[in-house]
């Protein structure tokens, strides 16, 4: 386990059956990042194909394919924690389900195992990104033919919210990065358009606060010079707005708005829950049962989560849990911070890292009104963000083939 960059992996078995299932699992590969966006029945099958294939590939070559990364023990904290809390669970079968997203962290290490050339990189992105611009394309004809009030795009509106807020933020850096082909640059700018387009349509304001600060973030540390449009499209979002997008932005910051007076008493008794065991929480299950129990008389707010990622995880994993949690996030965030230091005068693995930090900030930021982490459709798009960076970071310098 060791930061240093790993040279690629190459291939040591040159059997016509360990190729065939080299193609298998680069095909699944190709289908789980062109469905990351649309559907999520596509994206497990694809991305369950893509495990057992290289699972298979690890025992057919009899060795340990997966690489090491600076994650790897605050992986196993966080796994750990998980389970630590089923063991105390009111509920421990449904703990011990739905801590199956752990299963996603295993896609930080078939990207980072993986791509191990800036070809291959280039590509992944394509498709990934490529795929968000089309479905983002098919929003912008909802709007256009029904004008629906709040925009879904094949999932519930917030859930297309905080896809279209990581597609943007990846899609930014490109734009923004010196050393970016023109083509490349044109086709970013092309492709953020309807995604922003469709963002502003969902008309959820969790993501329009996560992509703004995602924004300002790669503004900071990129180029200031993409601070004046963002005001100018930020006042003008509010000029311009039609008067329920109106509506809801000013309840941004109005205290007594009906669903932060929710949220604010929704967050009350998550704090209630967690003072009943504090240390290792109530598992990962559904609250709804707990939340009964301690809730105030007419409380509305009968949720199976508590909207806010923090509580959710002190809820539900306790003090030992939160702070492997939080362990793992400092961690993910100061590797990719290191990675990009390293890598930023290259556009494409500078844009990649960029990328990376920006949608660890937008998922953050979404994560103060949502339990962003319990989107299976968003958790998997941050590991694919999570396993990019690193992949960006650890290809050699001969690797660079765009």
């Amino acid at each position: 386990m060791t930061n240093a960059p790993l040279t690629p992996v190459r291939v040591q078995s040159t059997s016509r059956f360990s190729v065939t299932i080299r193609r298998v699992m680069f095909g699944a590969m190709a289908l789980f990042l062109a469905s990351s966006f649309f559907s999520i029945a596509v994206n497990s099958l694809s991305l369950g194909l893509m495990g057992m294939t290289f699972v298979l590939l690890m025992v057919l070559e009899r060795r340990l394919i997966a690489r090491p990364t600076p994650l790897d023990w605050f992986f196993l904290a966080y796994i750990l924690a998980e389970f630590l809390s089923a063991g105390f669970s009111p509920n421990p079968l449904q703990a011990l389900e739905f801590s199956k997203r752990l299963l996603l962290i295993g896609i930080v290490y078939w990207f980072g195992t993986w791509v191990t050339t800036d070809t291959v990189a280039g590509r992944v992105m394509a498709v990934l990104l490529g795929s968000a611009v089309a479905v983002s394309l098919v929003g912008v004809w909802i709007m256009a033919a029904s004008r629906p009030l709040r925009l879904g795009i094949f999932q519930f509106y917030m859930t297309t919210s905080e896809l279209m807020m990581f597609a943007a933020l990846m899609l930014l850096p490109f734009t923004v990065h010196p050393a970016t082909p023109r083509r490349i640059r044109a086709l970013a700018l092309a492709g953020l358009v309807p995604v922003l387009v469709s963002l502003y349509g969902t008309v959820t304001k969790g993501a329009y606060l996560a992509f703004a600060a995602g924004m300002v973030f790669i503004a900071l540390v990129r180029s200031w010079k993409l601070l004046l449009p963002a005001l100018a499209a930020g006042v003008l979002l509010v000029v311009l707005a039609p008067p329920f997008v109106q509506e809801r932005l000013e309840g941004i910051v109005d205290i007594h708005h009906p669903e932060n007076a929710e949220r604010l008493m929704l967050w009350k008794t998550g704090l209630r829950i967690f003072a009943r065991s504090p240390v290792v929480g109530v598992g990962d299950i559904d609250l709804h049962a707990v939340y009964v129990q301690v809730m105030d008389p007419g409380d509305p707010a009968r949720h199976g989560h508590l909207h806010n990622m923090a509580l959710q995880f002190l809820v539900t994993l306790g003090v030992v849990g939160f702070a492997a949690v939080l362990a793992m996030f400092a961690q993910i965030v100061r590797t990719e911070w290191k990675i990009y230091r390293r890598v930023k005068d290259h556009w494409l693995r500078g844009s990649i890292a960029l990328g990376a930090l920006s949608v660890f900030v937008g998922l953050q930021v979404a994560g103060l009104t949502e339990w962003t982490f319990g989107d299976q459709e968003i958790a998997i798009v941050f590991w694919i963000s999570v396993g990019m960076a690193l992949a960006a970071g650890s290809m050699p310098a001969a690797a660079r083939e765009v």
